[in-house]
């Protein structure tokens, strides 16, 4: 009986010394994360036995070190053990959908995170990360629930209500109101806090407050003297006031400290071309077109001081690459026009879209395509040709210019047989009328004649179908008349009965 005892007291010792190693190493691994040694730790797991992988504090420190490293698929995966282990831990759905955002997977940290707030619904964690994920997916509204939410708990909370305001921002419009007096509110609940202030400023300056950013700026600075951003708003503010001179001050003195970024070179020009010193201002704004010979605003500066100073010649130039540089560019001019008609298009408003159309195109005879957008809607079969006057005027204009213009370019042409059968049923026709030459309506209202043998001689141009091709047009004509002459049967039984029977009443027809 007594050996019996001394074996269980020695089991019960190597048991508990056991488990106090275990949790020594468990504390140890805590440890080294809370000091951010995550290499340390990660070279640790080559000696962890097949315990230590059922212990869920073992491996959340693990998945932990993994994060620290940006190794997010193992910490996803360590995670994803921990939640097995224990499928009610909200530390480890929280964790599990922390390691999917970082990996990519987006969904899953929406699942996860919708399972934490379905236990708890104002799980502040939960929350705060789903409005940062929804903010940086552009689902402003969702960010704006989750923010409202975190709200409930901290109303003066100037991290929760920037985070709301910069929501509002982003939707535009008169939310920026809104915007601003959340800013407002956090700075003054806040005045140190410079993510806030720069928040602030920059809306007050987007908005044409210099006044109103000048006073923000001045709090700030008196908490972060130092802080070249706001310094440079306050520049900004000054001279969107007009204080030109203490404008200069400041951006004179962020270039004495080797801040020589573009908008500081440029206001520091600018601020003294309006202060009337033109000469002081060449250096800085010379600088500045070397950063940046697209500017506009930059390049009148530097011309406008040259002008006035030295180099006349110089500022000629420079005046001309401003005025070529406000032109609009033709990609986005014609991209413009494209959206445009198509919005009128859907609008059923095709006689303004063509025009938009027509329009874009002489200023850039290049794009085929907006001549493309205009013909595609003018196709008429050779028995309503001349049915429609007008019609037929448009249809053709919109064919001829655009296969003569086509006829141009050396690109394949072997699909055009099409405008070929359209172009040639009307020849016909106008030729079996004895026509010697045909109107044509432009989208914008004007209206030139074509003669006969210029249409012959487009028609000539473009390429002969194929003998299927034609076999299938004569089938597709034979069943297109087949089709009117039953419709027109239809329709004339129709207009001969005069008369229907009603609930056995006989009922004329009016």
């Amino acid at each position: 009986m007594q050996k019996l005892i001394r074996m269980m007291s020695t089991m019960l010792f190597i048991l508990t010394f056991y488990v106090f190693t275990l949790q020594s190493q468990e504390l140890s691994l805590q440890e080294l994360v809370n000091r951010k040694q995550f290499p340390e730790v990660l070279a640790r797991t080559d000696s962890l036995t097949a315990a230590d992988s059922a212990n869920y504090a073992t491996m959340s420190v693990i998945g932990q070190a993994y994060e620290g490293m940006f190794r997010y698929k193992d910490a996803y995966r360590c995670f994803q053990h921990c939640l097995s282990m224990d499928t009610t831990n909200m530390d480890a759905w929280n964790a599990l959908a922390r390691a999917a955002i970082n990996y990519g997977k987006i969904a899953e940290a929406e699942r996860c995170y919708g399972k934490v707030l379905e236990a708890d619904s104002l799980n502040f964690y939960a929350n705060n990360q789903l409005a940062r994920l929804y903010y940086q997916l552009g689902d402003y509204g969702k960010a704006m629930d989750h923010y409202r939410t975190l709200a409930t708990f901290e109303s003066d909370n100037p991290t929760i209500l920037a985070g709301l305001a910069d929501c509002h921002m982003k939707k535009g419009g008169m939310n920026t109101l809104i915007a601003l007096e959340l800013y407002a509110r956090a700075m003054e609940i806040n005045p140190e806090n410079i993510r806030v202030a720069s928040s602030l400023i920059n809306l007050l300056l987007w908005q044409g407050d210099g006044k109103g950013a000048l006073q923000v700026c001045d709090t700030a600075l008196y908490y972060n003297p130092d802080n070249r951003q706001i310094r440079q708003s306050q520049g900004m503010a000054l001279y969107m006031t007009k204080k030109y001179l203490k404008a200069d001050t400041v951006y004179s003195s962020l270039l004495a400290e080797g801040d020589s970024s573009f908008i500081n070179l440029k206001y520091a020009g600018a601020s003294r071309y309006m202060s009337g010193h033109a000469l002081d201002a060449v250096e800085p704004l010379e600088l500045a077109y070397a950063i940046d010979s697209t500017d506009v605003e930059t390049i009148l500066l530097y011309g406008g001081t040259l002008g006035k100073t030295y180099d006349r010649q110089r500022a000629y130039e420079l005046f001309d690459q401003a005025e070529e540089c406000m032109k609009p560019k033709k990609f986005f001019v014609n991209l413009l026009a494209t959206f445009r008609g198509s919005a009128l298009e859907r609008d059923g408003r095709f006689n303004e879209a063509e025009k938009v159309y027509y329009e874009a195109w002489k200023k850039d005879p290049t794009q085929l395509n907006l001549l493309y957008e205009i013909n595609k809607h003018y196709w008429l079969r050779d028995s309503e040709m001349f049915d429609d006057e007008k019609r037929l005027q448009k249809a053709l204009f919109s064919k001829y210019i655009y296969m003569t213009e086509l006829m141009k370019r050396k690109e394949p042409k072997e699909n055009l047989f099409g405008f070929r059968y359209f172009l040639e049923d009307l020849y016909k026709e106008a030729f079996f009328r004895n026509i010697t030459e045909l109107t044509m309506l432009a989208p914008d209202g004007k209206k030139s004649r074509l003669s006969m043998p210029d249409l012959q001689n487009l028609i000539n141009q473009l390429p002969e179908p194929s003998e299927l091709e034609k076999k299938r047009r004569e089938q597709m004509k034979a069943a297109m008349k087949d089709y009117e002459k039953k419709h027109k049967k239809e329709i004339a039984a129709r207009d001969s009965a005069k008369e229907v029977n009603v609930e056995g009443k006989a009922v004329k027809l009016e």
